[in-house]
């Protein structure tokens, strides 16, 4: 069944969407407000040594068949163990990446309308995305997800090309720089950019619904039938996983040129006026208002995938644990269980942490923690399970795999020396 390009989309699209949010929104142009360019080598990096995390996730689920939790529950060792880590990263991510996710969503409404606090907005937009979760489905995260990644996609492309860098600032994307007091937002930049390597098992999940919906036949044992299917898969990831790329460039670009001397707000519930004013500043005051409601659709859409994405991993990680626990109806309940959950302890969250750009901050280094673990388990999986050598990653895909690995433990090492030990 022939599809055009925008009918394909899907998966790459909500990657987009959970990546264009808090690490984009508010780690960015914290990053040029605070050191200019000195950090964009860091986007670029933290893109470059993820990528075969995030490629893993569709190139698995093309060639298998399955998602990445199921090439989880054949990993060496203890029965289960990959999977009882992952179900423990689950739980602490899902509740404390919707707090952060969602608070900042809050506070972008709270500044834009005056009407409520950022917590009560908080619970509103938490009912709101789970009405829509349970009421719509994939096909509601699908469409609406396009239609706010192009809107924001646009709106910050119409106010960065005014502000494109000199040439002598590309430099700084290739040469790394570590400006004192920045190792704290460099590592929570690299934990959460383009965003945490959970998603890369979302992704094996989006996948399989995605090439469903478009008619193909994810269980064929055809080799021809997995070729075609990865070739559909990888052209979308790499479409949204490039939105995430140049847009990180762009918001920190902006923070540089515009944000200069205004760190301070931008740490705190004053970012999204803060930040506003880089498209205010090029395309004048009606561009504030623009701004603001592409800033919310990126957030919500980010909660939207977020809540949708640590529940169905929860229901997965189970299902592939316990025989009693894959069918269809014991998945659907443990999916909406975890749903109400997450959304709960988060609300308890935003209230009781109240800054957003905290509750982000600290969020972003505990993805970084478990970041290398998830990462070295889909590299097993990708090279024990993808038989065919038309359908492994390329051989430099898996040598950036491990130095990507290796790069963030590192990062999580200097991190702790310089913030615990020193």
């Amino acid at each position: 069944m022939k599809k055009n390009l925008w009918q394909r989309l899907g998966p790459g699209m909500l990657l987009a969407a959970t990546s264009v949010g808090a690490s984009h929104l508010v780690l960015s142009p914290q990053a040029g407000a605070l050191f200019g360019y000195s950090l964009l080598w860091l986007v670029l990096a933290s893109h470059l040594f993820k990528y075969p995390a995030f490629e893993f996730g569709p190139r698995y689920a093309a060639a298998t068949g399955q998602n990445l939790l199921q090439g989880y529950k054949k990993i060496r060792g203890p029965k289960g163990w990959a999977l009882y880590m992952f179900l423990v990263s689950t739980v602490l991510q899902g509740i404390g990446v919707l707090a952060g996710v969602v608070s900042v969503s809050g506070c972008v409404l709270c500044t834009w309308t005056g009407l409520l606090d950022t917590e009560l907005f908080s619970v509103i937009i938490i009912a709101v995305v789970l009405a829509l979760l349970f009421g719509g489905g994939f096909s509601w995260l699908d469409q609406i997800n396009k239609i706010m990644m192009a809107t924001l996609a646009l709106a910050t492309f119409l106010a960065f090309v005014p502000v494109f860098p000199a040439p002598s600032s590309f430099a700084h994307l290739v040469i790394p720089e570590i400006p004192a007091g920045s190792i704290v937002l460099v590592a929570a930049i690299l934990g959460w950019m383009p965003t945490g390597i959970d998603v890369s098992i979302w992704h094996s999940f989006w996948t399989l619904q995605k090439l469903k919906k478009l008619g193909e036949k994810t269980e064929s044992e055809d080799p021809t039938e997995h070729r075609r299917q990865l070739k559909i898969s990888l052209v979308d990831m790499r479409v949204g996983y490039g939105l995430s790329l140049l847009t990180g460039l762009m918001f920190i670009t902006m923070g540089a040129v515009h944000l200069t001397g205004r760190g301070a707000e931008l740490k705190g519930i004053q970012f999204a006026e803060a930040i506003s004013s880089a498209y205010t500043n090029i395309l004048g005051a009606w561009m504030y208002h623009v701004f603001m409601l592409t800033a919310f659709f990126a957030m919500f859409s980010t909660t939207y995938t977020v809540i949708d994405g640590f529940s169905r991993s929860f229901s997965e990680a189970l299902s592939a644990l316990r025989e009693g626990w894959s069918r269809e109806s014991v998945r659907r309940r443990t999916y909406g269980g975890f749903v109400i959950f997450s959304a709960l302890c988060a609300a308890v969250c935003v209230v009781w942490v109240g800054n957003p750009v905290t509750l982000v901050t600290t969020v972003a280094l505990i993805s970084l923690a478990v970041a290398p673990i998830l990462y070295a388990l889909n590299l097993i999986c990708v090279k024990r399970d993808i038989t065919d050598p038309r359908l492994q990653p390329a051989r430099v895909t898996v040598i950036i795999g491990w130095l990507g690995a290796v790069f963030m433990i590192l990062a999580l090492a200097v991190m702790f020396y310089v913030k615990v030990i020193r």
